[in-house]
């Protein structure tokens, strides 16, 4: 009864839009709000099951078998105590019906268990190799990332129930990792394997980081100037979209491991059919492969936006320009292409994360990249170089991915922000 009359109010309420676009955003209310309780108890759930699982793992060298380290054993009973009562208390409070406070409430304990989670992890390091040998490592246990993983859920639920709330947004989704960035500023982290890989390893680190970054974002920007082109002739040109769809699509199915091989051997014998080639620095092995592999991988998003963009573009905004006067030319660059520049952004932002990731496996053929520390770290079974190269290589996506929508955000025509924000 009370959803109906809900329902009553809002279909009889004096505001803007359809009946049934009033209709649409209640019955989206209705099914969001279970279903975002529902992660957040999920969330809670696997926070409290991290509390019975291994939190470090001791090793007497680099390359040696560890011993598991409980959650009170690595944290000190006190920090052990407070961070069970937090798990406990979101758990309670994720079975309670949805509220304002409930969220709000959430929000702060998994924002506040974030940092806490790894401040246990990096004091009980600390404590653990005090009076261990200097080749000792105390490596992160898969309770903290499952607790990490249980943080995110929190605040990631608490941030989506609060879009009416941007301020109470931004403080609950920032104060983790900035807690987090001054913590490690302080060197509460230091002790941890994976922070000693990174203090070992910290020139060729930014090294690779910056060729990761040239490679795939250089394949994107060359891969955007053949692809938008290409999604252009696919839309004014019936003969020419299936082809077009048909190649960039037939690309994307190839595994790039396979992709890097098809263009090594021609690649090889031009080099050494032409000398000139290699003292250009086009080899079989290298960055030439791996950036026409990725420039080719980048091409169907880019392709597909394009084409999906302008073919949304509204006929009665055409006809608009037109009773204006304005020639082919001009509604294309006017009308058309403004129109289509929110979609061609998004193209370009996901074949950007797409680039990134596929960067990685480029160091197998020598592109370099920060794929070398995940290759090199499998090779000597060294988890927490693993590690080092992975988590640098998901840092970088979601931190071009954040700015890459802003961007877009900011490209995005004003009439085009103003209806998507109604």
């Amino acid at each position: 009864m009370a959803s109906v009359l809900q329902m009553w109010r809002v279909t009889t309420s004096p505001r803007t839009g359809s009946l049934r676009d009033r209709v649409t955003a209640v019955t989206q209310q209705g099914e969001d709000q279970p279903a975002r309780s529902h992660v957040a108890a999920l969330g809670c759930l696997l926070g409290v099951i991290s509390l019975a699982l291994p939190w470090l793992t001791l090793r007497s060298s680099r390359l040696a078998a560890g011993e598991s380290i409980g959650f009170i054993e690595t944290s000190g009973l006190p920090l052990a105590l407070l961070i069970s009562a937090l798990w406990f208390l979101a758990l309670a409070l994720s079975l309670r019906p949805a509220t304002r406070k409930r969220t709000y409430a959430l929000g702060v304990i998994g924002a506040s268990l974030l940092p806490l989670s790894l401040l246990a992890a990096g004091m009980g390091a600390e404590r653990l190799l005090s009076d261990a040998p200097s080749v000792a490592r105390a490596s992160l246990g898969g309770a903290v990332w499952l607790a990490l993983l249980s943080c995110y859920l929190l605040v990631h639920t608490s941030v989506t129930s609060l879009r009416d709330r941007p301020l109470a947004r931004r403080l609950i989704a920032l104060a983790g990792p900035m807690v987090i960035l001054l913590l490690g500023l302080l060197g509460v982290f230091d002790s941890l394997a994976l922070s000693v890989e990174f203090a070992g390893n910290e020139q060729r680190l930014l090294r690779e980081t910056g060729r990761h970054l040239l490679l795939s974002m250089g394949s994107v920007t060359i891969g955007a100037c053949i692809a938008i082109p290409l999604g252009i002739a696919a839309t004014r040109n019936r003969r020419a979209e299936r082809p077009i769809f048909l190649v960039a699509s037939t690309i994307q199915t190839v595994p790039s491991l396979a992709l890097f091989g098809l263009i090594m051997a021609p690649l090889a014998a031009l080099s050494f059919a032409y000398p000139a080639l290699r003292e250009m620095g086009i080899r079989g092995v290298g960055a030439t492969p791996a950036l026409i592999a990725l420039i080719l991988y980048s091409l169907l998003p880019i392709v597909h936006n394009t084409y999906a963009g302008l073919r949304q573009v509204s006929p009665a905004a055409l006809d608009a320009g037109r009773g204006m006067g304005m020639s082919r030319r001009q509604l294309s660059w006017r009308v058309e292409y403004p129109l289509a520049l929110p979609l061609i952004g998004e193209g370009v932002r996901t074949a950007t994360v797409q680039s990134i990731g596929n960067t990685a496996v480029a160091a197998l053929i020598g592109a370099g990249g920060l794929g070398h520390f995940i290759f090199q770290g499998l090779g000597q079974a060294a988890p927490d170089l693993i590690l080092l190269g992975a988590l640098a290589v998901i840092a970088m996506a979601l931190t071009i991915d954040a700015l890459a929508r802003i961007l877009i955000r900011i490209l995005t025509p004003e009439g085009l922000r103003q209806e998507e924000g109604s």
